[in-house]
């Protein structure tokens, strides 16, 4: 039966980093090992052929032969099933063959160009700077100056800014690697982001609530009134469409969510209490 191919077992392209490729392998090898899978022998051959496929590529001299060759660059048959001569031919075949292998093994154990790996960076925004975009400065391990970095408008917490060739050097004149910044976002006081909404909770008085009015209600923008039906529950919410975030691509808006807080007065005064006693009986 033939054997798959390495890149196809562990599920990644052959541009794949070392790191890629050590993150496919630890994933599969979890999946199919036989700690796992006591009873499942076709499980148990899915990890041989994933640890197969890991030791090949995690070594960059067998992934290079492996490139040029494919399987057989590990059969031990290879060489004598491909020579163009046989074992008649003597001294020829010493002669070249030694030649050409000493080639082969320089090139086999000569170290390659590799590209700089990339670097990690967090940055803190508020909530107002993910929204409508910002500059931030970076400083660099390494690096006296500090590199300004352009942040998106609408960018949300956890996402990256990447920039190319700021990350580590690479080895042998290669590219360096780039530069990941990574956005965590503070708490805002009064707004909490799900996705490219806004939510934000509105405290709102008893008899408001119970008879109906109208509330000044806060945005990035200001301020707008919103109507509140007589008889709302605290919980109720007031949605306000494409008041949100605007996306960081597109032309798609969130919208701006108002959830209704009742609150409840701690103190009253004698009056106060004698009112609302009266209102509890004719409730």
């Amino acid at each position: 039966m033939a054997k798959r191919d390495c890149y196809e077992v562990l599920g990644v392209n052959k541009s794949a980093t070392e790191k890629e490729i050590k993150k496919a392998y630890k994933k599969l090898a979890m999946k199919y090992h036989p700690d796992r899978n006591p009873d499942n022998p076709v499980a148990q051959n899915n990890f041989r052929e994933v640890k197969s496929s890991y030791e090949i590529l995690s070594d960059p001299d067998k992934r290079q032969e492996y490139d040029d060759f494919g399987h057989q660059a590990f059969d031990p048959n290879r060489r004598s099933a491909h020579s163009g001569f046989d074992s008649s031919s003597g001294g020829f075949n010493d002669m070249f063959g030694d030649m050409f292998g000493q080639q082969r093994q320089r090139r086999q154990y000569q170290p390659r160009p590799e590209k700089g790996t990339d670097l990690l960076y967090s940055v803190e925004l508020t909530l107002e700077e993910a929204i409508n975009g910002c500059h931030k400065e970076v400083k660099l391990p390494n690096n006296p100056q500090l590199l300004k970095v352009s942040v998106p408008a609408g960018i949300d917490q956890g996402q990256r800014v990447r920039i190319p060739g700021k990350g580590n050097p690479g080895t042998l004149d290669a590219p360096r690697g780039d530069l990941l910044v990574e956005i965590s976002l503070t708490e805002h006081e009064l707004f909490k982001r799900e996705g490219n909404d806004l939510h934000c909770l509105i405290p709102t008085s008893f008899p408001t609530a119970a008879l109906g009015g109208t509330m000044k209600v806060p945005t990035f923008d200001g301020y707008i009134n919103i109507k509140i039906p007589k008889g709302t529950q605290t919980g109720r919410k007031f949605r306000i469409k494409s008041k949100g975030i605007k996306a960081m691509k597109g032309n798609a808006c969130g919208d701006l969510i108002y959830e209704v807080i009742i609150n409840t007065p701690t103190t009253l005064t004698t009056e106060q209490e004698s009112l609302l006693s009266q209102l509890a009986e004719t409730l």
